[in-house]
This record gives C-alpha cells, structure tokens and sequence, in this order.
C-alpha cells in the first residue's frame, strides 16, 4: 500500500513540474512572443546581413583550412625524436597570424553589420553579441563565427 501512495506521490509531483514549465509553441516562457519584442529589419538590411555573412563564411573557411593544415605541421615538427624549435617557433607564429587575421575578418564584418542598422538595432546587436561571447566558451575557446541576430528576426515590409 506504501509503494502505491509513494508511486502516486511521485507521478503528481512530476506532473506537477512538468506542467509548470510548458511553453506555447512559438512563444517565449510565460506565453510571451519574443518576436514582438525584437528590433525588426527591413529586406535590404537582411539582404545585405545575408551577403555579408556568405563573404565572411568564404574568407574564413579558406583561414580554417589554412590553420588545420598548420596546426597538422606543427604537430608533426613537435612528434620528431629531436624536435627543432625554430621550426617549431616559426609555425606558431604562422598559425597566430591565422588567428589574427580570422579576429580582424570577423571584426571588420561585425563593423560592416552595424553600420546598417538604426541605432535601436545596434544596441540590440551589441547586447547579444557580449551575451553570444559569455554563453559561446567552450572548454576555454571563443565560438568565432558568429550568427548575427540570432533570434528570429521579423523583417518589415517596405512598400
């Protein structure tokens, strides 16, 4: 009889915690539609978000494809019975040259998505990119691609 009333207990509480945390399919907690509360683009500037973000995925997939090639060297310079440090030096320094010109790539592309918003986008831009780089560590490294605007967007019609 106790096992009935402890399985019964158990089965209401999880019902009970589970019903508390259900959310209206294409809204936010509470019911809230975060689509309202969002600065809205307009096609052009989706347009361009969208070329923008194609030039910076060419230019950095060609950087990432430099880098593990690099990264592949540098290993196998380091795995020698007598490993030579100046190589290995220089291929560092090959690979943190990457690495700054992937940073400034990004950087001039963020640059170039802000300077086609208005003012109210920008901030809201700026306010999720600081939250993107808090929530975008991973064991220490930074996401570097970053998904510009990423909540959902709802563009206004221009006629």
């Amino acid at each position: 009889m106790k096992k009935i009333y402890l399985t019964l207990v158990i089965a209401l509480m999880a019902v009970g915690v589970s019903a508390q945390n259900i959310q209206v399919q294409g809204r936010g907690f509470m019911g809230a539609d975060p689509c309202m509360l969002e600065p809205k683009l307009t096609t052009e500037q989706q347009e361009s978000i969208k070329r923008f973000r194609t030039e910076l995925q060419k230019e950095l997939l060609q950087i990432n494809n430099l880098l593990n090639e690099k990264r592949a060297q540098l290993r196998t310079l380091e795995q020698t019975d007598k490993p030579d440090t100046k190589a290995i030096n220089s291929k560092i320094d090959e690979i943190t040259n990457l690495q700054n010109k992937k940073m400034k790539a990004v950087s001039a592309n963020r640059a170039k998505i802000r300077s086609i918003l208005s003012e109210e986008q920008r901030l809201e831009f700026d306010l999720r990119m600081k939250n993107r780089q808090k929530l975008g560590r991973n064991h220490g490294k930074m996401v570097n691609e970053p998904k510009v605007m990423q909540l959902r967007m709802r563009s206004v019609k221009t006629n």
